[in-house]
């Protein structure tokens, strides 16, 4: 069988998940891997700093075909233990996995690879930038063989992916049935501590858990289905503004994760810029999450789109800044209203000087080119006030104000957030 036989089992970018708790590791490794491709598509390197961050990166991303997996990080068999997860919890079998570690003497090979299910194992020392590369395409290599063996017979009709016609079904059923958890993510201003607006964050549920919005459009991919869902959460978006706007006097910023692969249909950006036209809210009420991967992946019709919908008053605010290699060339196809810093460039800034040194250099990018910056997922005090010094305008995370259902969000505007007094 082969590969051109196989195309619609595989995904438009290869995901290679990197897990390491070394800063340098990521910067070194995105340098290393930067314009490579395999097959005609190109890799999307997704990183965390912990085996945690990995599994939340997981959750939100399907289709990883590789992860390039640290042993020894926040426990000394913390990469182990990611290995069980992907194994057994989300029992993914086609995704290759390759740990590397510094300290061999913590979980020796001739231990670890015959007991646990992985696709190679290397010293940090070892491995060389050409050796890195010849490792990746390896491992897609050898993910795209065991995705093949997975292609549905040639008789049976061409699909997105087996079962979509039923978790479509099941995702409209238990939005009509309000069977999905929506909270809201805070947003203050680092200079004021004021809240200024929110995320919404939807999760569906499912025979498969709980999905998240991410999960879900992942999983529909483009189609009907996925966009009935956006609609209504556009929907549900402009409901909240109006009501918060009621309540409080003035409106706050409602940030959705919406827009993806369908900004080059003219057809579904006249259906947003309809509903939001007739909700008739303030400019700048809703704001659009677009991902970085969606620049990377040269989305046509992306700044006709932009343009289009900054003219019904939507704002649109880029996501997972820094995590991949982006050319300035790319970023100027869009320029958006907002960036927002990658999770492992924000968490642990104020103690650890590669990352700070990471995040003043894309603070400063998105200065230079006239653009917000938004501090995702700050946990601590002191890194609140690392990006507060750096000049970041917006922040988000528990530490400052921690995710709440909708109806609470004007009590904690009229309060201020827990320990702002």
């Amino acid at each position: 069988m082969n590969a051109e036989s196989s195309t619609e089992t595989l995904p438009a970018l290869w995901k290679v998940l990197l897990v390491d708790d070394e800063p340098d590791v990521h910067e070194v490794s995105r340098l290393i891997l930067a314009g490579l491709g395999f097959e005609g598509r190109p890799v999307e390197l997704l990183c965390a700093g912990s085996a945690a961050q990995a599994r939340e990166l997981l959750a939100l991303h399907g289709d990883v075909a590789l992860a390039l997996v640290d042993v020894v990080m926040e426990t000394d068999d913390a990469g182990i233990a990611l290995v069980r997860h992907i194994r057994e919890q989300l029992r993914d079998h086609d995704m290759q996995i390759v740990l590397r570690t510094g300290q061999p003497g913590m979980a020796p090979e001739h231990e670890i690879v015959p007991q646990y299910e992985v696709n190679g194992y290397f010293l940090k020392t070892e491995i060389t930038a050409q050796r890195l590369q010849s490792i990746v395409i390896a491992g897609l290599r050898s993910f795209r063989h065991a995705r093949s063996l997975r292609r549905p017979p040639a008789r049976a009709p061409l699909r997105a992916a087996p079962g979509d016609a039923a978790l479509a079904a099941e995702l409209r059923a238990a939005t009509a049935r309000d069977e999905v958890l929506l909270q809201v993510q805070p947003e203050l201003e680092l200079a004021t501590g004021r809240v200024c607006g929110a995320e919404l964050v939807p999760q569906w549920k499912s025979a498969r858990g709980l999905l998240p919005s991410t999960r879900v459009w992942e999983l529909l991919g483009e189609g009907p289905a996925r966009r009935e869902l956006a609609l209504w959460l556009l929907q549900r978006g402009c409901a909240w503004v109006r009501q918060w706007q009621e309540r409080l006097g003035a409106p706050l910023r409602v940030s959705l994760p919406l827009v993806g692969e369908g900004l080059a249909d003219p057809a579904w950006r006249a259906a947003v810029n309809t509903l939001v036209d007739a909700a008739a809210l303030p400019p700048g009420s809703l704001d659009l999450l677009i991902g970085e991967a969606t620049l990377l992946a040269g989305t046509p019709g992306l700044a006709g789109a932009a343009d289009e919908w900054r003219a019904h008053g939507l704002t649109l605010t880029l996501t997972d800044f820094g995590a991949h290699t982006l050319s300035l060339q790319r970023f100027n196809q869009l320029v958006p209203d907002r960036v927002k810093l990658h999770r492992p460039f924000v968490r642990g800034a104020a103690s650890d000087p590669s990352r700070a040194a990471v995040a003043r250099s894309l603070i400063a990018l998105a200065q230079t080119l006239n653009v917000a910056v938004v501090a995702e997922g700050i946990a601590s005090d002191a890194d609140a006030q690392f990006f507060r010094w750096e000049g970041c305008e917006f922040g988000q995370g528990d530490t400052l104000a921690p995710a709440c259902v909708p109806g609470d969000l004007v009590t904690l505007v009229r309060t201020g957030p827990p320990g702002s007094h």
